[in-house]
């Protein structure tokens, strides 16, 4: 009997979790369509330029969204209680800067493919509007919060 309890326990959780991915890959999904619709709006990219352009900019996104991931992973390495060395944090502090310095270099590599894909007028509306796409994003997520927490 306890046997089958916690098989069904772990079939469930199994499932909660398997749940839970999808709906954050869904949710991951629609805030990149929600972004696309955002940046076109507010860029003016026509149809023929965002043939080209976003291509180039997911590209870009994917691989700073990796950067990021792997910054915040050592950022994150420190959460431990264990007792680190002076050297150790000295390293750990080059180590998360070296990646400020890359995704800086990647961002200046993937401006230049942007001039010559966009009017350089378009260019700087598309880093003026991530911005605004990221409060916006915040926005709504506080918005969220707010009506679950009136429910």
């Amino acid at each position: 009997m306890r046997t089958t309890i916690f098989v069904i326990v772990i079939l469930f959780c199994s499932l909660h979790l398997h749940a839970q991915r999808q709906m954050d890959q869904k949710m991951i999904e629609e805030i990149k369509s929600k972004k696309v619709a955002f940046l076109t709006d507010q860029v003016g990219i026509t149809s023929k330029e965002g043939e080209k352009f976003w291509p180039v900019y997911n590209q870009m996104d994917k691989e700073r969204y990796d950067l990021m991931d792997k910054r915040r992973d050592l950022e994150e390495s420190t959460d431990d209680k264990a007792i680190k060395s002076e050297d150790y944090y000295r390293k750990l502090a080059n180590e998360i800067v070296a990646f400020h310095v890359r995704e800086g270099k990647m961002l200046e590599e993937y401006n230049v493919k942007f001039l010559s894909i966009l009017p350089a007028e378009k260019v700087v509306k598309l880093y003026r509007s991530e911005r605004k796409f990221r409060s916006y994003l915040m926005q709504e997520m506080r918005k969220k919060d707010d009506d679950k927490g009136k429910k």
